[in-house]
């Protein structure tokens, strides 16, 4: 398999179905979006787009042991567009946890087994830089995803 570039999160694409279906993925999860609680500024996600025919039907553990370990200085996050991401109209990409690869496993053993959740791309920005910047934690956004397993955005409490 080609090996990832560094220091950034990857949005791998593992279907080769549907170029046009990626495009409107990639385009999507890497947009500028206006915080809706107020904030003046615009935020994106700081992902690098891999769509390289040879991680075509790749696992997902596949890709996350494939990419690159760079310490707390790199990503804690990986995403992955499979086919169950263009399968569906929400396009819910695949959010895989990192941290394992860089942090103590005897200090902090629940990193060890997180299991992956869904996003869809207009959201992805806030789990980017969320968990890259260590703002929140894996279990705020695992935790918050609707009953099929998907991530759309926090509840609002009015």
């Amino acid at each position: 398999m080609p090996t990832f570039p560094r220091g950034v999160s990857l949005l791998v694409r593992t279907d080769f179905t549907d170029d046009n279906a990626w495009e409107q993925v990639r385009d999507e999860a890497t947009r500028e979006y206006a915080d809706e609680y107020g904030a003046d500024e615009l935020f994106s996600a700081n992902v690098w787009p891999v769509s390289d025919p040879e991680w075509a039907g790749a696992a997902w553990d596949s890709v996350r042991a494939a990419a690159p370990a760079d310490g707390e200085e790199g990503p804690s996050v990986l995403f992955i567009a499979d086919s169950v991401t263009f399968a569906s109209p929400e396009h819910p990409i695949l959010v895989v946890d990192l941290q394992y690869k860089w942090v103590a496993l005897a200090e902090f053993p629940e990193v060890a087994d997180r299991t992956p959740f869904r996003c869809i791309p207009s959201q992805l920005w806030g789990v980017e830089n969320n968990l890259n910047i260590s703002n929140m934690d894996w279990e705020d956004f695992a935790e918050a995803v609707d009953d099929d397993g998907v991530f759309r955005d926090f509840p609002h409490v009015e």
